[in-house]
């Protein structure tokens, strides 16, 4: 699937009332309160065959889905989903 290009009042450059959000450590501020997870993808530039996850308050790690639409809470953290490879 291709990538699109991130959405107008997404990235870390956001003025006014904004949503935190971190992806693989690094903190992202945006304008809506809830994005999809191809927005999310997009936003930490993660391939979407990789695949994105969202860690949870008790360190539990959930797959988010391109088309599943994320609230934005305080503390929300994703990362993309780890290959592991057989050896």
């Amino acid at each position: 699937m291709d990538e699109a290009k991130p959405d107008a009042g997404i990235g870390t450059g956001v003025e006014g009332k904004f949503y935190s959000l971190t992806i693989d450590g690094k903190e992202y501020q945006v304008e809506e309160s809830q994005l999809t997870g191809a927005q999310i993808m997009n936003l930490g530039n993660i391939p979407y065959d990789i695949g994105l996850l969202r860690i949870l308050e008790d360190g539990t790690q959930v797959k988010v889905a391109e088309d599943e639409v994320v609230e934005l809470k305080p503390g929300r953290r994703f990362r993309k989903q780890p290959r592991f490879v057989r050896g």
